[in-house]
């Protein structure tokens, strides 16, 4: 469906195509309610047999209370006195203006290739909320747009019908989005390794597969950590991407300190290692955790699962990877990583497991991580979470972190299409479009994309 602004004479406020009497069973209607994202309001109705069947018309005086583009095509969804056009989907990508216009061109690419066009797709920074007029400036995505160009025009609009959130937001702004969405905003809190770490350790089912983690006040905490565990890692809990990491290795006549550079120091005494103590007591906070780490080859080995909710609501696993590090490295992120592989085919190289107790092991993997995803909706709205863990030689399974933030890249190409897709149809759920539609032609043109492409980050024979 396709909106066209009128100028009425009639004081009618929307007009339908005369075939919509029969075909949703309007006669006799004076009034429809309309609803686009979370805005609605009854309006006056006039039939006409001059508008095309695709197009409905509404008085342009309603510009002034809701911004829809004519170059846009919509779906339509009518129940009972309700006529609903949408999806209306807001994409807060950014959290700076020069940010998100430094990225429209990317932006633009995952949306040609992982998203339905269909609906309103829209993009802000958090810059461009304005809590005091509810106003929201950014970008919509123009399906009429032609050529090889931008396909993002400038608008203010207000009141989306769902909020996919990518980035930490104040409370002030965060509230207002979940205000003007009816509370249709996901990924609605971003968690620091040690808030995770504590809510997930008061769930039973989850608990067992978490690594004894402390809060770090000073070096005393540490040796008393080291007391119980060999190894240990100190981790800042609002790092990423590995990050300000360090190992303490407790040998027989001091200690082995590995950081997030690869660089090594033999200490006697925990003191002795540069500005250690300094950097406990900075004022930014730090953990100390359990050494869980999985070796082959002297390489660090750890997993990501993605997990997402589908349209019906339901998390699903969209994929699972393992990451193996470069040789002394203590991180395994793109910035360390020697290759990676598909989680099964791990499971079957590293692990020695036969093809039946791989796929075994990938389905208990799920149900773990389905579990920790429920406890974490038990706090807020969740649907979109990259989660870090470790699997021992005894195949324990160990959660190192949940990631709200730092989903992407895709090492797993194949897997590329229904991560960066599957948020997106989630959002049009919400706002009650459970849409299918050009998905397969999007898969097939992202896979035939795939195959062009130089991958960076190639699947390699360890």
């Amino acid at each position: 469906m396709r909106i066209k602004w009128m100028y009425s004479i009639t004081g009618a406020e929307i007009f339908l195509p005369h075939s919509f009497k029969d075909l949703y069973n309007l006669s006799g209607k004076k009034k429809i309610n309309f609803k686009f994202g979370s805005w609605n309001k009854p309006l006056k109705v006039k039939y006409k047999r001059t508008l095309s069947k695709r197009t409905i018309g509404l008085s342009a005086k309603l510009k002034k209370e809701v911004f829809i583009p004519e170059d846009v095509t919509f779906q339509i969804n009518v129940v009972k006195n309700t006529i609903q056009l949408g999806p209306m989907i807001l994409w807060v990508a950014a959290n700076e203006n020069k940010r998100l216009i430094d990225r429209l061109p990317n932006l633009q690419k995952r949306i040609e290739n992982h998203v339905p066009e269909t609906g309103m797709i829209c993009i802000c920074s958090e810059e461009g909320v304005d809590p005091k007029t509810n106003q929201i400036k950014g970008f919509y995505y123009s399906h009429d747009s032609k050529g090889n160009g931008l396909k993002w025009k400038k608008a203010v609009f207000s009141n989306p019908g769902a909020v996919f959130k990518r980035v930490r937001l104040s409370s002030v702004i965060n509230k207002n989005l979940i205000s003007q969405s009816n509370g249709n905003l996901f990924n609605s809190y971003f968690y620091t390794k040690w808030e995770m770490w504590k809510l997930l350790s008061g769930d039973n089912g989850v608990s067992m597969h978490l690594p004894f983690t402390k809060k770090v006040k000073d070096i005393s905490t540490v040796k008393k950590v080291l007391k119980k565990y060999p190894s240990i890692y100190i981790k800042p809990v609002d790092g990423s991407e590995g990050a300000k990491i360090i190992r303490v290795e407790k040998g027989r006549y001091g200690y082995r300190i590995t950081d997030d550079k690869n660089n090594k120091a033999n200490v006697t005494k925990l003191e002795e290692y540069p500005n250690l103590e300094e950097k406990l007591k900075s004022g930014r906070e730090y953990i100390v955790q359990q050494d869980v780490s999985m070796k082959h080859d002297s390489r660090n080995v750890d997993f990501r699962i993605y997990m997402q909710k589908n349209k019906l609501h339901k998390w699903i696993s969209s994929g699972i990877t393992a990451r193996v590090g470069r040789q002394g490295s203590i991180i395994t992120n793109l910035r360390q990583q020697e290759y990676w592989l598909k989680a099964r085919k791990a499971f079957r190289k590293i692990y020695g497991l036969s093809k039946k107790e791989a796929a075994s092991q990938e389905k208990q993997l799920v149900y773990i991580f389905t579990k920790a995803c429920e406890a974490v909706d038990k706090t807020g709205h969740f649907g979109d979470i990259a989660i870090d863990f470790t699997v021992d030689k005894n195949l324990n399974v160990w959660i190192l972190e949940l990631n709200m933030r730092n989903v992407y890249p895709v090492e797993d190409r194949s897997l590329s299409h229904k991560v960066k897709g599957t948020p997106f149809l989630y959002a049009m759920s919400l706002d009650g479009f459970n849409t299918e539609e050009k998905k397969e032609k999007k898969v097939k043109k992202a896979k035939r994309k795939e195959m062009t492409e130089t991958t960076e980050m190639a699947e390699k024979k360890p």
